[in-house]
């Protein structure tokens, strides 16, 4: 199956709700996908920048610049619509656009490799069209995707990915369901291989929707989320787009 069309079959699989929206002017940027405007703060939906918060001193690399294409952004008015429950600190997620524009700032960002694709909403289509400039965004090698710090892993050598978000390729050599967990396994042994892994919940409402993960034992893949380490490298599935089927 093209990339493209397993993208396109994901994509149908929810429409976006629709939402109230409001015009923001004069907002300032926090990160590459954050801002604040009077007392509220924004995060931009299904992408992620290098991080505003952080236990060390240190800006993680690619933060300035990821601003600052946020900051150009934010020159002009902007309708934001709220598109998932506000954070537990109160942050509004939001998709934004320029007045009358029909492509979001987070396309926008995503094109030019300010932020990477990170799936959370019911838009599937919009995610879909996202993952498509991110594929052309990081093929020229724009923004951040210049940088070895987000580099796209090898499922066979992921441990530098532990403790961030990355995309991970690989081939998926099994699949298993284990008590309320469903796992697709990219080596040999699962206990210190990179692993991705879903509850058997979102595996069965998944399958309802046309996506069988079983249906992935040997196809090769792209995975993207936080890394933990749980018996090696391993990714939560929670949004079917963190999947991209590259055969």
């Amino acid at each position: 199956m093209r990339r493209r069309n397993f993208l396109a079959g994901l994509a149908a699989l929810a429409p976006a709700a629709a939402t109230a929206s409001m015009e923001i002017t004069n907002a300032k940027a926090l990160s590459g996908a954050r801002f604040q405007h009077d007392d509220n703060e924004y995060l931009l939906a299904d992408v992620i920048a290098p991080p505003f918060y952080r236990l060390s001193d240190d800006k993680p690399p690619h933060f300035d610049a990821s601003r600052m294409a946020l900051q150009l952004q934010l020159s002009a008015p902007i309708q934001v619509e709220d598109v998932l429950p506000a954070t537990r600190w109160g942050v509004r997620r939001v998709v934004a656009r320029h007045q009358g524009a029909g492509e979001s700032l987070q396309a926008q960002l995503v094109s030019a490799g300010a932020v990477r694709v990170a799936p959370e909403s019911a838009d599937h289509q919009r995610i879909a069209q996202m993952l498509e400039l991110e594929s052309e965004a990081r093929a020229a090698r724009r923004g951040l995707w210049a940088l070895q710090s987000y580099r796209v892993f090898d499922a066979a050598n992921a441990n530098g990915a532990i403790g961030g978000f990355h995309l991970i390729e690989g081939v998926v050599l099994t699949v298993a369901q284990h008590g309320g967990r469903f796992f697709l396994n990219f080596g040999e042994d699962y206990r210190t291989d990179f692993t991705a892994g879903a509850a058997s919940g979102l595996y069965r409402r998944w399958l309802k929707d046309g996506v069988d993960l079983a249906a992935f034992a040997g196809a090769r893949l792209r995975i993207r989320g936080f890394v933990e380490a749980i018996n090696g490298p391993s990714i939560d599935l929670k949004h079917p787009l963190q999947i991209e089927r590259l055969d």
